[in-house]
This record gives C-alpha cells, structure tokens and sequence, in this order.
C-alpha cells in the first residue's frame, strides 16, 4: 500500500511539473527563421535556418511548429501536406532543454521567378505525455526574390528563328556613321545600307561596316501587360514570361556593349512596403536591379498602355531608343506609338503574342518573338 502511495505521488509529481513546464513554455522561447541568401536564380539552392532559443532553465518537453510557405516553394528532403492551392505547409518537432539552443538548416529550391513571402508560423506546446497542448500563432515574414533566367542573347529567336537577338538589337541600335570601327563578314539580319560593296567585290564575299558605339546612345525596353479592354478584363501570364525573357537577355547585352540601358511597364510590382518603381534608368551599372525588376513584375497591369504612354512619354529622350513589348495593341495604343514617333523617337515593338498577328505601323519596325534556345 505504502509502495502504490509512492507511485501516485511519484506520478502526480510528474503531472504537476509537465504542466508547470507546459504553461511556461512559451514564456522565454523565441523562434526565428532567416535565410543563407535572398536574392536566388531558378533552381538555386539556399537554406532556411530555424533557430530556437529556450532561455530559461525549464525544458521544453515538445514543440510542433507548422510553417506556412507559398506554393512553388519547395524544402528539399523535406515532407510537405497542401491544405489549399496556394499554400504548402511544413510541420517539425523538436524537444529542448533548458537554456538551449536548436538550430536547424532547411535547404529549400524556388523554380519560378517572382517574390515570395515567408510568413506565419503555428506553434504547439505539449507536455511530456502529450495529453494536453497549447497553441500559439507567429508572424515572422521573410522575402524572397527569386530572379528571372539570363539566356544569352543569341539564344533568343525571332521571326522562325532567323534572327538572334544580339543581331536584332545591333541592327536597331544608332550607329555612328562617321565612326566605322571595320569590316565582318555579312550576317543575316544585316542592314544593305551597311555592306561595303568595294571590299565585298574585292573579298568575293559580303562584308558590311561594323561602328562603334556612341557614349550618348541609350536603349530603353518597355515593357506592356495590358492584353484586354478594359486592362484588367484578362491577363496573358505566359506573354508576360516571354517579355520578362526578352528583356533580360537583351539588356544583358547592351550592357555588356557599354550602352546604357532602362526598363519600365505598366505592370503592378510586387513589393511588400510599396516602395519599388516600375521605371529603372537607363545606365551600364544597373543589370541586377533590371534582374530584381523581372523578379517582381506582375501579370497584372496598373494602368492602361495607352495612358502610361502618354505619361511616360514626357519624358522620353531623342537619343533612346524605345523597344517595346506587347502582346497586344489596340487603336489608342497605336495611336500613341504614331504620336511619339512623329515627335522625333525611336520606337521599335517587338511583337509577344502566340500568333505574332499584332497591327503593322507605318514607319515603327515590328519583329515577331518566335522563343528561345537550349542553354
């Protein structure tokens, strides 16, 4: 009888100290995730870090936490449950003791670009015969940028894979007529006005004049997400990909050549506090903050095309070049291109649509995007 009070009391001991430890659980115990890095490529892998602080001298019998990640994310090794369409969640257990740290490494893959939000953590507390528990919800936000592909510009194809992109922007891009820096050997895609006719018959092959760069020159893509009237009525996700695909791989380029080059679209930018433009200016030392722009495009427009061109347009420079991507234009949109162009600017369109079957404009050269090459 004596030995069966002990065990009660034994038990009831143990009772009242898993409670104690449960109800003060929370108390003193902090869990923060962080990342390796935030600024990936497609496919790269980082870590997300789990650290966990118990400052108090009680242990922590079990700690369940649920962390609640968008949908494209993806922990590597990891098991993951779908509650909806837009979420995954992940769920771990851990047993600390008192006055310990647990840090924990998660690597983790995002495969499309974008800007991902990191945001609510669930925790559950229970005690060491887990017949009860208590609940607790963190918002601890993180972000993500995840950048668009850089192709290389030859690997972007346009009008049945004719004409390569670094071709297409050499051939749109002012050249300086008394500067000719020599010869090569005539490429297809190359303007007749620039074959040296007396070396050409001289070499028995076509040869045309290569010039060099002007410091003045500038290139500015401009980018249009707008494939309905009203704006908002539809939205073309995969046209909008081909845009961002486009302009990365050129502006990587032109970069490269030493021509300043900007970016701006009528597109929403996803940026948590607000605070990112949708216009970058032209300049040779900008690439990564273009990458960051693909990244956070939307496919959604803000405003219509029309109206943002006749905005921006007030500030459009005669010695740019403005190379514009769409897949769509309807009778207010072209009459602001005509508009622009009668006003002295260099305005090219690069035709995003699945069928290449946008309107022609007098005197604006249009060129068919037809997809991109094998890396």
């Amino acid at each position: 009888m004596k030995s069966y009070s002990i065990f009660i009391l034994v038990l009831l001991a143990f009772y009242i100290f898993a409670e104690y430890t449960r109800r003060k659980g929370f108390e003193h115990l902090t869990i923060k995730r962080s990342l390796d890095k935030n600024r990936i490529f497609p496919g790269e892998q980082f870590n997300v870090i789990t650290q966990i602080d118990n400052e108090k001298r009680f242990p922590v019998s079990f700690l369940n936490i649920e962390e609640e990640y968008p949908f494209g994310f993806e922990r590597i090794k990891f098991k993951t449950s779908l509650k909806n369409a837009n979420m995954n969640y992940y769920s771990s257990s851990y047993t600390i003791l008192g006055y310990e740290r647990i840090k924990r490494y998660h690597p983790s893959i995002i495969n499309k670009r974008g800007v991902y939000y990191l945001r609510n953590i669930s925790l559950s507390l229970g005690d060491i015969f887990g017949f009860s528990n208590l609940k607790q919800e963190n918002e601890d936000f993180l972000e993500i940028i995840v950048y668009p592909i850089v192709l290389p510009a030859k690997k972007i194809f346009f009008e049945n894979n004719s004409i390569q992109g670094d071709i297409v922007v050499k051939r749109w891009i002012f050249s300086d007529p008394i500067y000719i820096r020599g010869l090569r050997e005539y490429t297809r895609g190359d303007r007749m006005k620039d074959i040296h006719w007396n070396s050409s018959l001289r070499m028995n092959k076509l040869l045309v004049k290569e010039y060099e760069y002007t410091s003045e020159r500038e290139v500015v893509f401009v980018i249009n997400v707008q494939c309905s009237k009203p704006y908002w009525a539809f939205m073309d996700g995969e046209a909008i990909e081909r845009a961002v695909d486009i302009v990365t791989a050129l502006s990587n380029w032109t970069i490269k050549q030493g021509i300043p080059t900007g970016v701006l679209t009528n597109a929403n930018m996803i940026s948590y506090k607000g605070e990112f433009n949708n216009e970058i200016l032209p300049g040779v030392n900008n690439f990564k903050s273009i990458l960051e722009f693909g990244a956070r495009m939307d496919k959604a427009p803000k405003v219509e095309f029309d109206e943002f061109l006749k905005e921006k347009g007030k500030y459009f420079r005669k010695n740019s070049i403005y190379i514009i991507l769409t897949p769509y234009m309807n009778d207010d949109i072209i009459n602001e291109i005509i508009k622009l162009r009668r006003y002295g600017f260099m305005m090219r369109i690069i035709d995003i649509s699945k069928e290449g079957s946008l309107p022609e404009i007098d005197h604006v050269e249009k060129i068919h995007y037809e997809g991109k090459g094998e890396i």
